[in-house]
């Protein structure tokens, strides 16, 4: 079959053709799609330390020795109980600042987990968490000292807590080291013989001693008792000097050795490891001589006890 096209038609159908064209290409440009990103950050929550199961206290300090004492408190956190890092409870007694007394458990720098803090769970967010802290006995009397606890949750978050406040109470306590002196063997007439060791005073409390007396016996012969050494053949000072000037102990034997030669020695509390000169430290160190008399005595041992005591300052 053979079909004619006309001429005019042809030019008609090619028109179509054109105009239809661009109506196409707008669609596409419609249908373009542009991206964006949506974020969401979930923000950690601080625990919380709450010390309403404890109250204020005392604590009685131990001659010579550490007191311990024992704190517990409670910590919650609304992330979950498994959120709480409690080896890094740190509980710190502290007494004024910036230059105050200062004592802490070994949680944070100790080798084992926990050091001296442990811990129970109380639920799903909550932890008990029990410390003990050593107190020295030289601690300061004070109804000042305060609890600071700290802690941290597995996202670094902190809480701390300074609301409690406890009392130290005073201690009056001194101590001899070493409970015997010796001049060893000495000959008649023979001068500035000293004892050894030396009298070491300890301060074992947290008072502090304005005053130190020194009480003094005459040496009694041990096989005739008939023959002694008088107190006034001793001597006491507080250098290890024979050069020093010394006290000699009068007819009563008593000596303040506040006052030998205006050396205004006190009896301070302190650590008692520092030795003197340091008698800031919480010791004192005293030295005794004697001169033997010319006559009057027998070859054999002489003995007698001696006593300190101590005036607390005002």
């Amino acid at each position: 079959m053979i079909i004619k096209i006309k001429k005019k038609q042809l030019i008609i159908m090619l028109m179509l053709i054109v105009l239809t064209a661009p109506i196409i290409y707008a669609a596409v440009v419609n249908n373009y799609r542009a991206n964006f990103k949506v974020e969401i950050v979930i923000t950690n929550r601080n625990p919380r330390i709450n010390v309403s199961n404890a109250s204020g206290f005392s604590v009685d300090p131990i001659s010579g020795s550490n007191a311990i004492v024992y704190i517990s408190f409670n910590v919650t956190d609304a992330d979950g109980v498994w959120n709480i890092n409690a080896s890094t409870a740190v509980v710190n007694f502290t007494l004024g600042s910036p230059n105050g007394q200062n004592y802490q458990n070994i949680s944070a720098v100790s080798t084992s987990e926990f050091g001296t803090c442990g811990n129970s769970s109380d639920g799903s967010t909550s932890v008990t968490i029990n410390c003990t802290v050593l107190l020295p006995y030289f601690a300061n009397q004070s109804s000042l000292w305060v609890v600071n606890i700290s802690v941290k949750d597995t996202d670094g978050g902190s809480a701390f807590n300074d609301t409690l406040t406890f009392t130290v109470n005073s201690l009056d306590a001194v101590s001899l080291p070493m409970t015997a002196l010796n001049f060893s063997n000495v000959n008649l007439s023979q001068q500035n013989v000293r004892a050894y060791p030396h009298l070491l005073i300890n301060n074992t409390g947290n008072d502090d001693f304005g005053e130190v007396n020194m009480t003094a016996a005459a040496l009694i012969g041990t096989t005739d008792t008939t023959k002694s050494i008088g107190v006034t053949n001793f001597g006491v000072n507080l250098t290890n000097s024979t050069t020093n000037l010394r006290q000699s102990f009068p007819a009563s034997g008593i000596v303040n050795l506040e006052q030998i030669n205006g050396s205004n020695a006190t009896l301070m509390h302190g650590h008692t490891s520092a030795f003197a000169p340091n008698a800031d430290k919480g010791n004192l160190s005293a030295f005794l001589w004697v001169n033997v008399p010319s006559s009057g005595l027998s070859a054999q041992f002489y003995n007698a006890t001696w006593n300190i005591s101590v005036v607390r300052t005002p």
